[in-house]
């Protein structure tokens, strides 16, 4: 097993299915009083994953097409393969990459630190490391979605007759993309943190780069997210519903980016759930949901 998807196995929440069980049943209501406005056709989950903060066979059993949209392709089979097998066939899963980072970039970014810092060993310097993460870095950020470029990879445009005649509709009707911004570089900085701690006892300062590392995160997160929000709310028809982690006090990362666009950009309804991410360690987060009704920003 590569670094890069040890990296991702820590981050898979054993017992989320159990813990997020009323997380989950509040979230899939509040979907759920979305696609049965008016006449949904489709939704698509943005980040999908296993779908354990939302109830998958709730949402094909209201006759919709689901689509589900993640990275981890492995996660979403997983979401489909657990669901009854008349229900499967209502489900698609498409790979998407929201960043424009694949996990194949990721895994060569992960190898490529390890082996530079075996080959140099004690003779790695403060800045050589800097300067290694430095270009490393600067290759991701080249790899990162650009508003002119077609990263969001949505399903086909459905066509509906109505008393207009035929009219094109765009991808999906819902799009729904909760927990996810807190998520998009959390790995990249997870790796970063455990490579410097690991060199502490022959690179005692190396610890004076997370700061800068996680400048630089930030920076991909102010770029980023204001054009993912604009392709998905673009590609939506009726609705797009944006969940993140609220805390005023401590912002969380890529969350707090996220919040303050959708607040500027489309004009959200705002409602508020509890979400008992970690039950065993008492982790809980306020989720602000955020609901953008296509045409009214």
């Amino acid at each position: 097993m590569g670094v890069w998807q040890q990296v991702r196995e820590k981050f898979i929440m054993k017992n989320a299915r159990e813990d997020w069980t009323t997380y989950r049943d509040r979230l899939t209501d509040l979907i759920g009083e979305l696609v049965t406005e008016g006449a949904s056709e489709n939704i698509a989950i943005v980040g999908a994953g296993r779908c354990s903060d939302i109830d998958l066979a709730r949402l094909v059993e209201l006759k919709q097409r689901v689509f589900l949209l993640d990275v981890d392709e492995d996660a979403m089979q997983e979401a489909v393969h657990s669901l009854e097998k008349d229900l499967q066939e209502s489900v698609e899963c498409r790979g998407l990459t929201l960043t424009g980072i694949s996990d194949a970039d990721m895994d060569e970014f992960c190898e490529g630190m390890l082996s530079f810092v075996r080959n140099t060993g004690g003779n790695i310097s403060i800045d050589s490391l800097r300067r290694e993460l430095d270009s490393r870095l600067d290759l991701l950020e080249k790899k990162l979605f650009r508003d002119d470029a077609g990263s969001v990879d949505l399903p086909e445009a459905k066509r509906l007759r109505d008393d207009e005649g035929w009219r094109s509709l765009p991808s999906v009707d819902v799009l729904v993309c909760c927990g996810v911004y807190s998520q998009l570089f959390s790995m990249l900085s997870f790796f970063t943190r455990s490579l410097l701690f690991s060199l502490k006892d022959v690179l005692p300062e190396a610890g004076t780069l997370e700061d800068e590392i996680s400048k630089r995160i930030r920076i991909m997160d102010d770029r980023i997210i204001p054009a993912i929000n604009r392709r998905l709310y673009e590609a939506a028809g009726k609705a797009v519903v944006f969940g993140n982690e609220y805390m005023e006090d401590r912002p969380v990362e890529g969350a707090y980016q996220c919040i303050r666009d959708v607040r500027e950009q489309y004009n959200p309804e705002e409602r508020h759930l509890t979400w008992e991410f970690n039950r065993a360690e008492g982790i809980t987060y306020d989720m602000l949901i955020q609901i953008c009704r296509i045409g009214k920003t």
